[in-house]
């Protein structure tokens, strides 16, 4: 049973500037509840019970808000990012909470699923493939602004490249769009091994897609979950404007 997750929170939010020069961007609220606990609320609803939180400076007003999490009926940790040194680098900081051999959750804190009950069939897809890991896939038309994958029939994944041009993009097109790495995947405890091996890419940062890639070279099978529902990542205004609008319809179709 995949019972842990790592949320990935410590990123300032520059393209949310100037509310997030006030608050962090994940308690920016999506409908009625902050983004974070809409991750949280999708992390549950798949049997997740313990988080590890992984925040940056400024994150005080998150921490606060959370607490222990018992108010979400889940048990939050937290841990402190003290540089941005990418997103790899933020997972490495878990490595003490996972056990070995010990399958986990991965989400970032800036992500709106819908409906909640996907993270559900995420795992039980997982349990099924029987792999090292399963990426969570969502189309998408600009592959440059994501990690992108190359994927067979099987749903088994072939080669993913992180925030490419569109150049180095092409080969990984299918029909008419590309496939996202959409933030939100299952994962072993092995990967912390390839986390340390690393080599820092654009920026200076280490990518987790890096990390995967060559785990998934060296002979581990990852698969890819083709999600058919909604998924924003809210760092831009464009992209929380929408997801606050289907939010906000959700609640009213359901009367919530």
């Amino acid at each position: 049973m995949v019972k842990k997750a790592i949320v990935l929170a410590a990123g300032e939010g520059t393209r949310l500037s100037p509310i997030t020069k006030a608050i962090p961007k994940e308690i920016i609220r999506v409908g009625k509840n902050p983004a974070i606990e809409h991750v949280l609320k999708v992390l549950k609803a798949g049997g997740i019970e313990d988080v590890l939180l992984i925040v940056g400076r400024k994150k005080h007003a998150l921490i606060d808000y959370l607490g222990s999490g018992e108010r979400l009926g889940l048990k939050i940790y937290y841990r402190m990012q003290e540089e941005p040194k990418g997103t790899a680098h933020a997972v490495s900081l878990g490595e003490d909470f996972i056990d070995d051999d010990e399958d986990f959750a991965i989400m970032y804190g800036d992500n709106y699923f819908t409906p909640y009950k996907t993270m559900k069939d995420i795992v039980d897809f997982h349990k099924e493939k029987g792999g090292q890991g399963t990426l969570v896939l969502h189309p998408v038309d600009d592959p440059t602004r994501f990690g992108v994958v190359d994927i067979d029939d099987d749903k088994e994944i072939h080669g993913m490249v992180e925030k490419p041009t569109l150049e180095e993009a092409q080969p990984y097109k299918l029909d008419d769009h590309w496939l996202n790495i959409a933030g939100l995947m299952i994962v072993n405890s092995q990967i912390f091994s390839y986390i340390d091996e690393t080599e820092p890419g654009k920026k200076g940062e280490i990518w987790l897609t890096d990390s995967i890639e060559m785990m998934r070279k060296d002979g581990n099978r990852f698969y890819g979950f083709k999600f058919d529902g909604k998924r924003f990542d809210i760092g831009t205004f464009e992209s929380l404007r929408e997801a606050d609008e289907l939010e906000l319809e959700r609640k009213k179709e359901n009367n919530l």
